[in-house]
């Protein structure tokens, strides 16, 4: 049950990720005819690769998880804040 917990956590928490890391490094809605990307956003996405990368080994499988809610929490944060304003 553990790993089935695991496996769902990265699937979900990777595609919010994924998905929200891709729309904010876009090039958005501006008033120029020129698109503006921020691919910064990008980073994030990065980070919770890494986090996912220490989970495969079993010493760093706390740090991994802890490593994954970063982003997850950042645009959590973001859509909730969005939500409420």
């Amino acid at each position: 049950m553990k790993s089935f917990a695991l496996v769902l956590w990265n699937v979900l928490s990777g595609l919010y990720v994924l998905l929200f890391s891709l729309w904010l490094a876009g090039p958005g809605i501006a008033e120029t005819e020129t698109p503006t990307y921020n691919l910064w956003y990008l980073l994030f996405f990065v980070v919770w690769l890494i986090g996912l990368t220490l989970q495969f080994k079993r010493p760093l499988r706390k740090i991994g998880i802890s490593t994954t809610l970063l982003p997850f929490m950042f645009y959590l944060v973001l859509t909730v804040q969005a939500i409420t304003i």
